[in-house]
């Protein structure tokens, strides 16, 4: 029988270590959703069941969900064979009655698995440049570090992107000592992935180039490297095309979307340090994985120079063109991995020959890990725990009377009551004020009505701002301005806030509702009683990433407030 390599024996645990942090509240909040992306990559995966393969939205790239779909695919096909289902639209109302195993499939495949495929990856490529002790410290790091371990929980295409631009790293790598037209096909294929996943991974194409032409190639004929390049491109067009085929099919949509209707502007040199990798890994990890690249360097500057132009580029993007959430900054987390375990146990480790000081140097590496792993821990407690929307959705249920009117909140951080088959009935009627898929939409209502059964129901409108326009979208219709004497015209018998609200004007709509009527219900996930508003300005899709908003928690979810209107 052969042996086991510790360091292999090493790596398996920090795997184990990994699945665990990510399996643990991986079914938050179901069959509700209280991460406002999911829905938008789910949807779009079922909304293919009806034939037409055509996003109609390029905002996000179509990969995600068109992975889903495939896999939706197997889902209705056990699910017809045991009998639950009896055909396509049986599928979708077992959807709309409890998605929980459709968000349990999305879960393990865009998040849990790529993240752990991630881990392996990273260690992979310190591997590779270093010694097997920094590897397996950069995979560690990698498995504990809350930001990866918050977003492996979730349906979304970062995780992918990290996943695929590794992928091409490990290839690029090996590019710059033995270039070969097997490796530009690869690095082309999953540079390609990389960018159907998330179009800001086009960056990748910058350290391939500089790979190439940087590397041991002096015996290659002019012919062979004009031959590479252009499999290069021919293959990561291919990939990106077959990712993404209706960026031709439908091309001035797409090019109308993407440089057009991509949300970004300029965030700051020091927001995404501060905020999403301070609070993402911690700040003497930031500044120990920054040191440790620096460091590399000098020992091999040619590979790591190269090693870091993605990082570097990322961040200039990150800083001019981006938005201000933690997630964009994922993809930064394998180099500062990488970063750390060099300084710690080569630089360093190099450096001290005493067994007593390397010693110590094991024991600081470990100590480096327990906050972010802490948080780690912590935010599963809360995924795994109940959410203060569950809570008010239950209390609704059982103590507001049956098609009361409410109004709330037009966001995830609300309770996730049902509206009435009268209300679901009239949103055909607005089809005409969206811009596309009428037929489809109208298809979903239909099966929404028949889902709902003996489902409780109340009729919901939804608090807006002076301005929006009725009917812009589907789940938060029909709305109501923030005016007091228009509640009243509506006849309006409960209101319910929530303390994720930024808007000024949803503030002071809230204290004047707060001074004239009564407070009959409150869901409180801080330990500290007493409405407040969150501490984390930014993280408004779900889990808090400031480490202050998030220890002040005993539950997950907003501070709900449900007040009766006399």
């Amino acid at each position: 029988m052969p042996k086991i390599k510790i360091s292999n024996l090493i790596l398996f645990v920090i795997i184990v270590l990994g699945f665990s942090l990510r399996i643990w509240g991986l079914d938050f909040g179901l069959p509700y959703q209280f991460h406002q992306d999911e829905p938008i990559i789910v949807n779009h995966a079922l909304a293919y069941g009806s034939g037409d393969l055509n996003p109609h939205f390029f905002i996000i790239p179509p990969l995600a969900s068109y992975i889903l779909f495939v896999f939706y695919g197997l889902y209705f096909l056990i699910l017809k064979l045991s009998g639950v289902v009896n055909n396509s639209d049986s599928f979708v109302i077992n959807f709309f009655r409890n998605p929980t195993g459709f968000y349990l499939i999305g879960r393990f495949l865009l998040g849990l698995i790529p993240s752990l495929v991630s881990i392996c990856l990273t260690h992979f490529i310190s591997r590779k440049l270093f010694s097997r002790r920094a590897a397996l410290y950069a995979a560690f790091f990698m498995a504990v570090a809350f930001l990866n371990v918050v977003n492996a929980h979730y349906i979304y295409t970062d995780n992918l992107l990290v996943m695929f631009i590794l992928s091409a790293y490990l290839i690029i790598l090996s590019l710059i000592n033995h270039p070969t037209r097997l490796k530009c096909i690869l690095s082309g294929f999953f540079i390609g992935l990389s960018i159907a996943s998330k179009y800001n991974a086009g960056i990748m194409i910058v350290p391939f180039f500089a790979a190439y032409f940087f590397s041991k190639k002096e015996n290659r004929a002019f012919e062979v490297i004009i031959k590479d390049i252009s499999t290069f491109i021919i293959v990561l067009f291919v990939t990106f095309i077959v990712c993404n085929p209706y960026a031709v099919l439908d091309y001035k949509l797409f090019f109308l979307s993407v440089p057009g209707r991509i949300r970004h502007s300029y965030i700051g040199w020091f927001h995404h340090i501060q905020y999403s990798l301070f609070e993402g890994v911690g700040f003497i990890s930031v500044l120990l994985g920054i040191s440790g690249l620096i460091c590399a360097l000098k020992k091999q500057f040619k590979i790591v120079s190269i090693l870091l132009l993605f990082p570097v580029i990322f961040y200039l993007h990150l800083v001019f063109a981006s938005q201000v959430f933690s997630r964009y900054a994922l993809a930064l987390i394998p180099f500062l991995s990488i970063g750390i375990g060099f300084l710690l146990f080569d630089f360093l480790g190099q450096k001290i020959k005493s067994q007593f000081y390397q010693r110590i140097i094991v024991f600081i590496s470990v100590l480096l890990v327990i906050p972010t792993l802490i948080k780690s821990i912590k935010a599963d407690q809360l995924f795994a725990g109940c959410d203060t929307r569950v809570e008010a959705t239950e209390w609704i249920k059982i103590n507001i009377p049956l098609f009361s009117k409410i109004a709330l909140d037009n966001t995830f951080f609300r309770p996730q009551i049902s509206q009435t088959a009268a209300q679901l009935k009239e949103k055909q009627g607005i089809l005409n004020k969206q811009p596309e898929l009428k037929e489809l939409k109208s298809k979903k209502l239909d099966l929404q009505l028949k889902a709902l059964e003996d489902d409780k129901t109340f009729e919901t409108y939804y608090l807006v701002q002076g301005g929006e326009q009725s009917g812009q979208f589907l789940n938060f219709w029909p709305v109501i301005t923030n005016n007091l004497n228009e509640l009243r015209e509506k006849g309006i018998e409960y209101v319910i806030f929530n303390n994720m609200t930024s808007a000024q004007s949803m503030r002071k709509f809230h204290e004047e509702i707060a001074r004239k009527f009564a407070l009959i219900a409150v869901f409180n996930p801080y330990y500290k009683s007493g409405f407040r508003f969150s501490y984390d300005d930014f993280e408004t899709t779900c889990m808090p990433v400031a480490g202050k908003e998030l220890f002040s928690r005993e539950s997950f979810g907003p501070y709900i407030e449900i007040y009766k209107i006399k």
